[in-house]
C-alpha cells in the first residue's frame, strides 16, 4: 500500500526547506555564540552550507521508516543537486588549495 502524500516533490521540497532553515539557523547560533563569548567565533559558510545539506540525513530516515519511497526519491534528489551546487560553488577553492 502506498501511502498517501508520497510524491516525489515533497522530497525535493523538504530537502530545499530543511537546508535553507538550517543554514539560517547556523548562522544564527554563530552570532548568538559571538555575542555570548565576547570575542568574533567565526565558521566558515561552506562549513556550515555542508552541515545544513548532511541534515537532510533525518528527514530521509523517516520517510524509510514509513515506506514512503518517492518521497524519499526525491529527497535525495534534492541532496544530490544541492552538493553538486555546493561543490560547483566552494570545489575550486577547496581543489586548488
Amino acid at each position: 500500500m502506498v501511502p498517501r502524500n508520497d510524491h516525489l516533490w515533497i522530497g525535493l521540497a523538504v530537502s530545499i526547506f530543511v537546508s535553507v532553515v538550517a543554514y539560517g539557523l547556523f548562522l544564527q547560533l554563530g552570532e548568538w555564540l559571538t555575542a555570548g563569548a565576547g570575542r568574533e567565533i567565526v565558521f566558515r559558510p561552506r562549513t556550515l552550507a555542508l552541515m545544513a545539506i548532511c541534515l537532510n540525513i533525518l528527514p530521509m530516515n523517516v520517510f524509510r521508516r514509513t515506506y514512503r519511497t518517492r518521497s524519499l526519491k526525491g529527497l535525495v534528489i534534492g541532496v544530490m543537486i544541492l552538493a553538486a551546487a555546493w561543490f560547483f560553488y566552494y570545489g575550486r577553492e577547496l581543489l586548488n588549495g
